[in-house]
């Protein structure tokens, strides 16, 4: 029996007027995984995050978050969703822990326990009791995601979460994220354009380009067997004709001009050596997936008409 995706975006559209903004978007996210929403400014992220928290109804399509609709049922669906929505806006007078203890009583039920299990989480002990008037972007940010943590969600919405942070505050973000979802098992969705912070921190990622998610995908595992692989070989053509004759291989192509890419089971690789021994063949590697390399090639694709 499969388990049940804490999000699932069933086929969600958007229309303003007669304007399409999201054309049929779907993809879920398993229990304490990370999904990485990646797209140019204007592709439609925050309107696509909007519509899973219910800020915005869809033209058409659902939204299940513990398998439970979004749009007859928001309030008790929101208890399940901690969200951090554009930049974080705090009282400058106030201090971090005041936030907090306003933002438990607002929620209800917050122990003490689960308070100081956020701040050591969060490593902010060190300066929760300081106002937040003299908070660095990157302390403003931990107490944003540390009210969205309080209430014990099952998903975490991080939206354009390293914009404005220096290097070293982004490092700290990457290790927040992976503190958040070993420990708490909580599923989390980030928005970003930052393609690398995406890569290096997600299990998941998905290229939203125009409003319609143009590509899925998720990071190298050890454990699966189907892989990209990259030949090089003198004759090209010859090797790319008999790829491409073999039900084992998919979308073999020319790469880089004098390479070939096919995707393929790790399974089938002695039948590979062999087919390959009918050309000369110098080089065989498996190329790990590179979301910088995708987005690129597609929103080039894009710039220059192609299709």
């Amino acid at each position: 029996m499969s388990m049940q995706p804490v999000l699932a975006v069933n086929q969600v559209t958007k229309k303003m007027g007669n304007e399409q903004i999201i054309r049929s978007v779907s993809f879920n996210i398993e229990r304490g995984a990370v999904f990485g929403l990646i797209g140019e400014n204007g592709a439609g992220k925050t309107t696509t995050l909007g519509m899973i928290c219910g800020l915005i109804r869809p033209t058409s399509g659902s939204v299940y978050i513990e398998g439970v609709p979004v749009s007859s049922r928001r309030k008790h669906v929101l208890r399940q969703v901690g969200a951090l929505i554009e930049e974080p806006q705090f009282y400058k007078y106030l201090t971090g822990m005041e936030h907090l203890l306003y933002g438990s009583r607002l929620y209800g039920k917050v122990t003490t326990e689960r308070l100081d299990e956020v701040l050591s989480l969060l490593k902010m002990k060190d300066f929760i009791h300081k106002k937040v008037g003299h908070y660095s972007l990157g302390m403003k940010k931990r107490l944003a995601i540390a009210q969205c943590l309080l209430h014990c969600p099952s998903l975490l919405i991080l939206d354009e979460p390293t914009n404005g942070l220096d290097p070293g505050a982004m490092i700290e973000f990457r290790e927040i994220v992976q503190s958040i979802t070993s420990k708490f098992e909580i599923s989390v969705l980030i928005s970003s354009h930052h393609l690398k912070e995406i890569e290096s921190v997600c299990d998941q990622f998905g290229l939203l380009q125009k409003g319609e998610l143009t590509l899925l995908g998720g990071n190298k595992s050890s454990s699966s067997n189907s892989v990209v692989f990259v030949i090089e070989a003198k004759e090209l053509d010859k090797a790319l004709n008999l790829l491409q004759q073999q039900n084992y291989i998919f979308e073999p192509k020319l790469y880089d001009h004098d390479k070939i890419t096919f995707k393929m089971d790790r399974t089938h690789y002695s039948s590979l050596l062999m087919l390959l021994s009918q050309v000369e063949v110098q080089s065989i590697k498996e190329k790990s997936f590179d979301l910088e390399e995708a987005y690129l090639e597609l929103t080039r694709v894009d710039e220059w008409g192609g299709s």
